[in-house]
């Protein structure tokens, strides 16, 4: 292959393959007069067109059998695909149906455009084929990304290396290439225009009035008149470090440096891009044998050193490890947005004067109440629950912290249910319980698994004091398939200490009164 810098236009076999790069043959362009000739000109307009020589260089990879799949499943296809692109080059664009990387500062690392050529290959057909997909594809270079784009989709896979002769390389092809809508196709085909070249010989005032700016911006960027803007690919964020101790530790509490030092590094990473996290996994190495893993949830993402370090301390407060400790390795497997919260507002009195102040962590000190210095938890939001729950189901474990969800039964014993605090609290489970229709009469929170049966005394109830019934009733009966025959009328009673009751009667021959619950 010879020198890219020297080479004014490859062409390669219109083929998609990558067997068909070892047949390429070089095809000299015309260059204009003004290029050719700058050996006479002067050396700043030689340096100009060093500069220019040395521009970016863009490979097109065009995937015409993605048309077919759904947007979404082509968007994940192409995600994929630029993963394994970054072996050759760190910038990759994307495109409809295609990807679009910059090789010119790859050139003198892997020793040619064939190389990156081969590997690409390799690496996109493998994947297609992981995919059933077709392994053909069309490729192209040349120095400006939507330039690469059209050849790309022509079928011609032509390298150019020069922005000089990006005109005639473009010009041959068919207006198709741009892939406009039906009335701009027509347009054009009306005005007798079938190849870019025909576009070249219009005038741009015309052009914009009759197919709008879009449509010269994009001829304009194809030839390099105009800047490019690219929507690049960001790899997922990973975060994984591992730090050997040098001796053993069976004392967890001395792991407590180390793990603040893996954090400090954590929370800095998670700054610098703007994330949070809300599941960690922290692991535990032992000589010969297995790792002691430790999940570590929050309900709330969050990037604060001092709560992870809390969580961690709760965590080994309960932890008993098989053998010392030799290395520690920390593990990020669930990234989120960051939400930042701002300090309340809050209102003082001192001195018989009333003003509204930020309260600062020292107010907060001095006047006895606990200081969050982390913005994700300030004080009287429902951080400081979070918080909570996420100690709980550190000192307890995740399955023995629930939360209590109504269900849509008349029966009372059937009519709540205990779920696993995290699961009901995902925004799936949120809407879901909303959603669910319950009892429009009132209902107890604490209801006894045995009823109470209640005294009556010169015709008054009592439980511990005389009950006074408020509101009823409501009857109740089970279905008749239950196998149990239950009628009962249910009251809601006020006690004298001020206790609200839910009292039933029934509806048998007795008629006896029962205490069944109690509500908050």
């Amino acid at each position: 292959m010879e020198d890219p810098e020297r080479t004014k236009q490859l062409t390669l076999s219109p083929t998609g393959s990558m067997r068909a790069a070892s047949t390429a043959r070089v095809i000299r362009l015309p260059l204009r007069t003004d290029v050719a000739t700058a050996t006479g000109k002067s050396r700043a307009t030689a340096n100009h067109g060093a500069s220019k020589r040395r521009s970016a260089l863009w490979y097109a990879l065009y995937l015409p059998q993605l048309e077919a799949l759904p947007r979404p499943q082509q968007q994940q296809y192409l995600n994929k695909l630029a993963a394994l692109a970054q072996e050759v080059s760190s910038t990759v664009s994307f495109h409809p149906q295609a990807l679009i990387f910059e090789i010119r500062s790859s050139l003198k690392y892997f020793g040619g455009i064939d190389v990156i050529h081969r590997r690409l290959g390799q690496l996109v057909a493998a994947q297609l084929a992981e995919w059933a997909l077709s392994d053909h594809f069309l490729y192209a270079v040349s120095p400006t990304v939507t330039g690469s784009l059209l050849l790309a989709r022509s079928g011609h896979n032509a390298l150019v290396y020069q922005k000089d002769n990006l005109r005639s390389a473009l010009g041959r092809l068919s207006t198709e290439v741009l892939q406009l809508n039906r009335e701009q196709n027509r347009r054009l085909y009306n005005m007798g225009v079938r190849h870019l070249r025909d576009i070249w010989r219009l005038p741009p005032a015309g052009l914009r009035r009759r197919f709008g700016s879009d449509f010269l911006n994009q001829l304009n960027q194809a030839l390099g008149k105009v800047p490019e803007p690219t929507r690049n690919y960001l790899p997922p964020p990973a975060f994984l470090t591992c730090y050997d101790l040098p001796y053993e530790l069976e004392n967890l509490d001395r792991l407590l440096p180390v793990a603040d030092e893996i954090f400090a590094q954590l929370c800095d990473f998670l700054r610098r891009r703007d994330l949070g996290t809300s599941q960690l996994l922290f692991s535990l190495q032992h000589e010969k044998r297995g790792c002691t893993e430790i999940s570590i949830g929050l309900r709330q993402p969050s990037r604060s050193r001092k709560h992870l370090m809390l969580l961690l301390e709760t965590h080994f407060s309960n932890l008993s490890i098989p053998a010392p400790v030799t290395a520690v390795k920390l593990e990020v497997t669930q990234f989120d947005a960051f939400v930042g919260y701002s300090n309340p507002l809050q209102t003082s009195e001192k001195w018989g004067q009333s003003k509204n102040s930020f309260d600062s962590g020292e107010n907060q000190q001095r006047s006895g109440r606990k200081f969050y210095s982390d913005p994700i938890f300030p004080p009287n939001s429902r951080g400081n629950l979070n918080q909570l729950i996420e100690q709980l189901q550190a000192r307890l474990g995740e399955h023995h912290v629930k939360s209590i969800n109504s269900v849509a039964e008349h029966c009372p014993e059937y009519a709540s249910q205990q779920a696993d605090y995290l699961e009901f609290d995902t925004p799936g489970k949120k809407r879901e319980a909303v959603a669910t229709q319950v009892a429009l009469h009132p209902r107890p929170f604490w209801l006894l698994e045995q009823p109470l049966q209640l005294r009556i005394r010169r015709g008054r109830l009592y439980h511990r004091k005389a009950i006074t019934i408020v509101s009823g009733p409501e009857r109740i009966e089970t279905h008749w398939w239950s196998g149990t025959d239950v009628r009962r009328d249910y009251y809601v009673a006020r006690e004298q200490n001020g206790s609200r009751l839910w009292i039933y009667r029934e509806r048998g021959a007795d008629k006896r009164w029962f205490l069944h619950g109690f509500f908050a």
